[in-house]
């Protein structure tokens, strides 16, 4: 341990075999997944799957990341990797650099996908189905919030740490990303995982403002 419970939740990820990484790639900002993939704590592919989408991918997202419909339209739904992509989610421990936003989009392509998926078929309380989910949801943890105030970029405003981008924080620490390409979701989960183990090498005096009161705090 560090003696910092930032580093120490790093370090944490780094050394547990358990982990593994996810990321997304979707229609828009508050659309359905086209793009999904998870990386375990040694690098290795664990899924990497395009996905049809029941709506059409925005200009504005395949701009970012270059995605498009005819490039998705022969896909499978999610439907047909839910069960494969419930087992892994169920037996790793994940991580998401901005969890906030690919759960709800994960949820919503469930959604759109298999109506009435996650609901009992006693039309009481939820399905079998539903509960690895509801799990995966609660215990998921977010790389980009936890980052925060490792990256040291304060925010008066909201009188809290701001968020940096995966891109950001890759270079800050000095993480090789020449071999990935952004915003492809394995080489994104990819950048993630190296994010995690060059933070978790760190140590307390390499971050000297997580000691120091901020200004006007």
């Amino acid at each position: 341990m560090t003696n910092s419970p930032h580093l120490d939740l790093f370090l944490d990820w780094a050394t547990d075999p358990r982990l593994a990484v996810l990321d997304t790639e979707t229609t828009g900002f508050h659309g359905e997944v086209i793009e999904l993939g998870i990386v375990d704590a040694w690098g290795r592919t664990l899924f990497n799957e395009r996905i049809r989408p029941s709506c059409p991918i925005e200009p504005g997202a395949q701009a970012v990341h270059g995605i498009t419909d005819p490039d998705v339209q022969d896909c499978p739904s999610i439907a047909a990797f839910w069960p494969r992509l419930r087992d892994i989610l169920s037996a790793h421990r994940i991580v998401i650099y901005n969890k906030a936003f690919d759960v709800p989009r994960l949820s919503d392509t469930l959604d759109a996908a298999m109506p009435q998926w996650y609901a009992h078929p006693s039309g009481r309380g939820h399905s079998d189905e539903y509960k690895p989910f509801q799990t995966f949801c609660r215990s998921a943890e977010c790389v980009m919030e936890a980052y925060a105030p490792l990256a040291g970029l304060w925010n008066d405003h909201h009188r809290s740490w701001r968020w940096a981008k995966l891109r950001d924080a890759c270079i800050q620490r000095g993480v090789q990303t020449d071999d990935l390409r952004a915003h492809a979701a394995l080489d994104d989960a990819l950048a993630t995982l190296r994010l995690i183990q060059a933070t978790a090498l760190l140590t307390p005096a390499d971050l000297p403002w997580l000691n120091e009161e901020v200004a006007n705090a």
